[in-house]
């Protein structure tokens, strides 16, 4: 019985999947019996899918000594060098970036001054991480970027309080005409929930609701692994609300502190146990549960990850901001609360890793590879988890 062309193509394409991510893990050169052994494929089809992996410059022979007489065994290795994806993440003043491989190992990585057009400081960026790595940027295949703001599914800022300048620029269209390359856009906070939960605090989790506490309070929503954008690309911004304030003095979603000049001072200081410090983030956490409280009953997500500094500054913010949640639940079952593992570079991160899941088929030539999420988190922080988990 002959196979529907289409179901042979699909079955192609999970072979090539299959040999490549193999190689991938593996790191360096197999031989085909290997290959075939690891992947239960037969040996006629593994050489088949070998071929058209070199053809397409994802996988090259490699020169194998021979153990004993005769011909040595072939063996071949996946070419991670062959492409670059990279990352970018835009702050009100300045810009990081991540270069990555095709296995989605971080070659460079580079902190700017925020100076210039939004074009020129992606380019710039780019080109720090690149000059870090020791590389060029010709085999550049894909970026993402992150943004603080509502980003349009083109590629376009349509409104943001952070960079109020950047609003309406086609950034998707003009950074890809600069960079020649496949170009994808975002908000910062989503990207930096997806990150979280692909590789992050949140790994293992498909629906998980991201809180970060900086110089204001912003959330997103991570539900059947994929960021909610909403049919308006508005879940989440709840800054979007005309009067909202997350706090009795916030000023234009900026959280104003009183014990210390900053929320990060403040956290620090209440987890070296300053009295004054505690009993702020107390009643920070007291103003802002109602809110929290009502996204969990919407959303009921598997877990909260909560970004507000270092483990320490983690603790002193999730044991009061679980107690507080907790008042405002008449359930005994919630979402446990846990630190994010990410840090500061979670949305650069998650811009890198939207730009692979976005572009994979063209990034790698093959079509449903999956994107190498595990490789650009693997660096992460212990987790900080409170409450009961229900995994």
């Amino acid at each position: 019985m002959e196979t529907a062309p289409g179901a042979a193509h699909a079955e192609r394409s999970a072979n090539q999947v299959a040999c490549l991510r193999w190689l991938a893990e593996a790191g360096v050169a197999q031989t085909v019996g290997v290959i075939a052994a690891e992947t239960g494929l037969s040996r006629p089809t593994v050489h088949a899918v070998l071929d058209d992996l070199v053809e397409a410059g994802l996988v090259e022979p490699s020169n194998a000594a021979s153990a004993g007489p005769g011909r040595p065994a072939r063996s071949f290795r996946f070419v991670r060098e062959a492409g670059l994806v990279a990352g970018v993440d835009i702050g009100p003043r300045g810009v990081r970036a991540v270069l990555c491989d095709l296995a989605g190992e971080r070659l460079g990585y580079a902190e700017l001054a925020r100076d210039g057009s939004t074009v020129d400081v992606v380019r710039n960026a780019v080109e720090a991480a690149a000059k870090e790595a020791g590389t060029d940027l010709e085999r550049l295949r894909a970026v993402g970027v992150a943004l603080p703001g509502v980003v349009e599914e083109s590629g376009r800022l349509r409104a943001s309080l952070v960079l109020p300048e950047v609003v309406g620029e086609p950034i998707a269209e003009t950074v890809a005409a600069e960079l020649g390359c496949l170009v994808t856009v975002d908000n910062d906070i989503k990207l930096a929930a997806l990150a979280e939960q692909r590789g992050g605090a949140g790994r293992g989790h498909s629906d998980v609701l991201y809180l970060q506490v900086g110089n204001r309070l912003s959330l997103s929503i991570v539900l059947d692994e994929e960021i909610r954008q909403g049919s308006h690309r508005l879940a989440g911004e709840l800054g979007a609300q005309r009067g909202m304030r997350w706090t009795r003095n916030a000023q234009r979603g900026q959280l104003v502190w009183t014990s210390h000049p900053t929320g990060e001072a403040v956290l620090q200081a209440a987890a070296a146990g300053d009295a004054e410090a505690k009993a702020e983030i107390k009643d920070f956490c007291g103003q802002i549960a109602g809110r929290i409280a009502t996204v969990l009953l919407v959303v009921d997500p598997d877990v909260v990850v909560v970004r507000c500094g270092g483990a320490a500054e983690s603790t002193a913010l999730l044991r009061p901001l679980e107690a507080a949640v907790a008042k405002e639940l008449v359930v005994p079952e919630r979402s446990p609360f846990v630190a994010a593992a990410l840090g500061r570079e979670a949305a650069v991160l998650g811009a890198a890793g939207h730009a692979f899941d976005r572009f994979g088929p063209t990034v790698y030539g093959v079509r449903n590879y999956p994107s190498p999420w595990h490789k650009l988190t693997h660096d992460t922080a212990p987790t900080v988890t409170l409450g009961r988990n229900y995994q």
